[in-house]
C-alpha cells in the first residue's frame, strides 16, 4: 500500500503542484482537479492511516512534519525536495525498525528519532556550493 501511494505521488507531482498553486490553470492545461484533489486525499488519508497503526498520533504528526522539514533545507527545488523527503523517511523507517529489532524496543520513537537525527543533520551550517570558475567553495549560513 504504501508503495502505491509513492508511486501516485511520483507521477502525479506535477500535476498536483499545478492543481494546489493554481486550479484554474490546471482545469485550462486539462487537468481534472476534482478527481486529483480526490485522489490526493485518499492517498493522505491511507499514509495517515498506516502511519497511526505503527506509530500512534504523535509519532506520525512528527514523521509527517520532521522529513519535510529536513527536504526543504536540502533541497534545491520542489522535484528534489520531494525525493528527499521520501528519502529520509523510507530510511528513517528502515533504521529505525531495525534498532528497535536488534533493541527489542517499541519502533515508532525510534523511527522518529532517527528523522530527527538526519533533521538535526541538516541544521548544520556548512555548505559545499560551486564557485564561478567551479572549485567548491565553503559557505556559512
Amino acid at each position: 500500500m504504501a508503495s502505491a501511494i509513492i508511486v501516485f505521488i511520483i507521477t502525479s507531482r506535477n500535476k498536483l503542484i499545478v492543481a494546489f498553486v493554481s486550479p484554474d490553470v490546471a482545469r485550462t492545461a486539462g487537468i481534472d482537479v476534482r478527481w486529483l484533489d480526490l485522489l490526493y486525499l485518499e492517498a493522505f488519508a491511507l499514509t495517515i492511516a498506516l502511519g497511526l497503526r505503527f506509530l500512534g498520533v504523535l509519532l506520525m504528526g512528527a514523521l509527517i512534519i520532521v522529513p519535510a522539514a529536513s527536504g526543504r533545507r536540502l533541497a534545491g527545488s520542489l522535484s528534489a525536495m520531494l525525493w528527499i523527503t521520501v528519502t529520509i523517511s523510507v530510511t528513517s523507517t528502515l533504521i529505525g525498525t531495525w534498532i528497535g529489532l536488534e533493541l527489542h524496543r517499541q519502533t515508532g520513537p525510534l523511527i522518529v528519532l532517527v528523522a530527527t537525527g538526519i533533521f538535526l543533520l541538516s541544521l548544520l551550517p556548512l555548505k559545499i556550493r560551486r564557485s564561478q570558475n567551479g572549485r567548491p567553495v565553503t559557505v556559512t549560513d
